[in-house]
């Protein structure tokens, strides 16, 4: 009797599930649920890469950053051993010393002798040695501190090339599929119209042609934009030279903003002058020198003749006498270690000096003498190099600025007049050919206003990197 109402049941059950259910096709449109959306959101979260976070993941990553700061660490230990001549040099001897009859020794009878002492020597005077040697050590622990900074001064350099390499790709890229989508609307309107017997096949086949060659460019930019994502991948000091998943470049900004160009007073970096005018940018050669000095490279270099004076007086030191004060306190002939009977202290002054040593100490002065001039002569040259460098940059980012706002009103100009042959081409007063050179013009002009932009943010970035303001991304 319950078997007819347990079918029944099973029936209902089945049909009201039949309901309910999605259709073919709807079951991968449906609505997630909340928890699961949250959870891939979380996921796939999006990362932003700006220049400046590009700059800093590098110098928080890189290896070479590593070394440099090792380096540093290894000077600073220098330093602490140069200061230690100043302390005294405390000594505790033990030994045992058995001495045994024979017939042709000096010993009546075999005896046995004990040392046990402990002694200290201070160098009193050591013709300032100690004093130069120290300094030197310092001079080279800060050699390694601005040799650290200029390495992240190149890092950062490098990684704005590369990033700026990769924001011109991505735009390129964008370039080239707008390129393909304008030929792709034009091959289905001409095929339209061949259809329709009011145009010719050739139309079409021009416009495929034209998609096929705009295809073509898009692989080739791709390949760049993968060659540029792992060079920088590697620069910010990813093993496996490729950016983190979900991590993603920012776009290029159309235009920099006017607070990073030099000779603005409201950014701190360079005051206005009135010596030197360079197509707009102002900047006196006071103003420049004290930007060469303060580069980390440059101040590497005057540490070096600091040093090298340094070297001088140490070599100098060895035309002085040495005074040392010595002491002990122990005993060297006891009966056993712990022989107080015997013990004693003594206490006294030592003084030595070399009256000759063959020339060597002259030679050793002349030796320091030459290496101060070629470290002299180093710094020149590297300050006029600074100095030449900087100016070119200044008038770079003049030069960048003007070529940004002509690119800009050229690419505006030929997108108009691309526009205005489109519709007459469609209304069949603009010949086929004409259409392909304002699309080409067009599509030239793009990449070039591109460029102009990438090339006046390189121009900051390479000013920013030769006067050292380049290590800390704002």
């Amino acid at each position: 009797m319950k078997q007819p109402y347990t079918s029944i049941i099973l029936f209902l059950v089945i049909a009201i599930t039949l309901i309910h259910a999605p259709g073919p096709g709807k079951a991968a449109f449906a609505e997630p649920s909340p928890s699961r959306t949250t959870a891939e959101e979380h996921k796939t979260d999006i990362q932003l890469l700006t220049l400046a976070r590009a700059k800093q993941i590098s110098l928080e990553n890189s290896p070479s950053l590593v070394s440099a700061l090792e380096r540093v660490s290894q000077a600073r230990e220098v330093v602490n051993q140069a200061k230690a001549e100043y302390f005294p040099t405390i000594s505790m001897d033990a030994g045992m010393n058995y001495n045994e009859k024979t017939e042709n020794s000096n010993t009546g009878y075999d005896e046995t002798s004990y040392t046990s002492q402990v002694s200290a020597t201070q160098v009193l005077f050591n013709g300032f040695y100690r004093k130069y040697s120290t300094l030197s050590a310092q001079y080279k622990e800060k050699m390694s501190r601005a040799a650290q900074d200029d390495a992240k001064r190149l890092l950062s350099w490098s990684v704005a090339q590369a990033f700026l390499n990769t924001q011109l790709a991505l735009e390129n890229i964008k370039t080239a599929k707008a390129d393909m989508a304008f030929n792709q609307d034009q091959e289905i309107e001409a095929a339209a119209k061949e259809k329709a017997g009011s145009g010719s096949y050739s139309d079409v086949l021009n416009f495929k042609t034209k998609v096929n060659t705009a295809r073509s460019s898009l692989l080739s930019i791709e390949q760049d934009f993968n060659e540029a994502i792992h060079g920088l991948a590697a620069l910010m000091g990813y093993k496996n030279a490729c950016l983190p998943e979900g991590m993603m470049i920012s776009e290029l900004t159309p235009e920099p903003p006017d607070s990073r160009l030099p000779g603005k007073t409201d950014t701190g970096k360079i005051n206005t002058g009135s010596d030197t005018q360079i197509n707009g940018p102002v900047m006196t050669d006071q103003q420049i020198k004290d930007l060469v000095f303060n580069r980390p490279d440059i101040k590497e270099a005057f540490l070096s003749v600091q040093d090298a004076q340094a070297d001088i007086e140490i070599a100098k030191s060895a035309y002085f006498p040495t005074i040392s004060l010595t002491g002990a306190y122990g005993t060297t002939s006891g009966d056993d270690v712990f022989d107080t009977d015997t013990m004693g202290a003594s206490l006294g002054v030592y003084v030595s000096f070399d009256i000759f040593s063959g020339g060597s100490t002259k030679s050793k002065v002349r030796q320091a003498l030459a290496e101060k001039r070629e470290s002299e002569s180093t710094l020149t040259e590297a300050e006029t190099t600074a100095v030449s460098n900087i100016k070119t940059s200044i008038q770079k980012i003049a030069t960048a600025q003007q070529q940004l706002g002509l690119q800009t009103e050229n690419t505006r100009l030929i997108e108009i007049t691309r526009d205005l042959v489109q519709k007459e081409f469609n209304a069949g007063q603009a010949s086929l050919v004409r259409l392909n050179e304002a699309q080409t013009d067009l599509v030239t002009a793009q990449w070039n206003l591109s460029s102009a932009r990438v090339s006046l943010i390189l121009a900051l970035e390479e000013f920013d990197y030769y006067i050292g303001n380049n290590i800390n991304p704002v």
